[in-house]
């Protein structure tokens, strides 16, 4: 006799984040990542009902055969996280790794997530912090914990939501990430990395202070020119 336990658990204390983002971005499709016993597939089908494409991946051969059973997703693809990111062809809507990212190496996340940074509209992660105590589970070696992760850890994909719960015991991080969101037009970040590579190349021999400052007068007096020309209109 199975259990949901044997294809992996899921804690509950970022539930409501997950909840609140599912229902406040535009949702057509979620990418269930390690869905083991599929406890966040039933969140999705709740709050979004069946009108949201929901796919399953997973690498433990008998929560597939169990989730294939159940038919609680659309599809549920039999594969490694990692390899099923790296090999996706289209672009697709919202990524969910629940309680699965921290079965990976740093390396494996980092490579993952920026593969899902130019895949996916929008990365959700639930992971519990400063928690690489966890062995196989019923033989399940994907089930093993190989990275250390701290609140700090994805930062550098400028998540705009971050949301840490403890019970006591767990500490439970969720993050929304919506790759591109805030960041600068390219022609804006190509002339400010060039004016960068300009002041380190300047600095040395005394030229970077005589160039900000020529920059300065110019445009200094461009915008002095436009608010004399507003306030004449007015």
């Amino acid at each position: 006799m199975t259990s949901a336990a044997q294809f992996g658990s899921s804690a509950t204390l970022c539930d409501a984040a997950l909840e609140d983002q599912l229902l406040k971005l535009d949702v057509s499709e979620v990418v269930d990542f390690g869905c083991g016993a599929g406890k966040n597939g039933k969140i999705i089908r709740r709050v979004l009902g069946n009108d949201c494409k929901l796919i399953g991946v997973e690498g433990y051969r008998p929560a597939v055969d169990a989730l294939r059973e159940a038919g609680g997703y659309d599809r549920v693809d039999f594969a490694l996280l990692q390899e099923w990111v790296e090999r996706a062809p289209d672009r697709h809507n919202v990524a969910l790794f629940g309680d699965v990212i921290e079965h990976l190496t740093p390396r494996e996340i980092h490579r993952v997530m920026r593969a899902c940074v130019r895949k996916f509209d929008h990365i959700i992660v639930v992971v519990p912090l400063h928690d690489i105590f966890q062995d196989d589970s019923y033989g399940n070696e994907l089930e093993i914990h190989k990275s250390y992760v701290t609140e700090g850890f994805f930062d550098r994909y400028r998540p705009h939501e971050k949301h840490v719960v403890t019970d006591g015991k767990y500490t439970i991080m969720n993050l929304l990430i919506t790759p591109g969101r805030g960041r600068k037009p390219f022609l804006a970040r190509a002339l400010w990395g060039g004016f960068h590579v300009a002041m380190l190349t300047l600095q040395p021999v005394g030229l970077a202070r005589p160039l900000v400052a020529m920059l300065k007068s110019i445009f200094g007096r461009r915008v002095g020119r436009a608010r004399q020309l507003a306030q004449a209109q007015d």
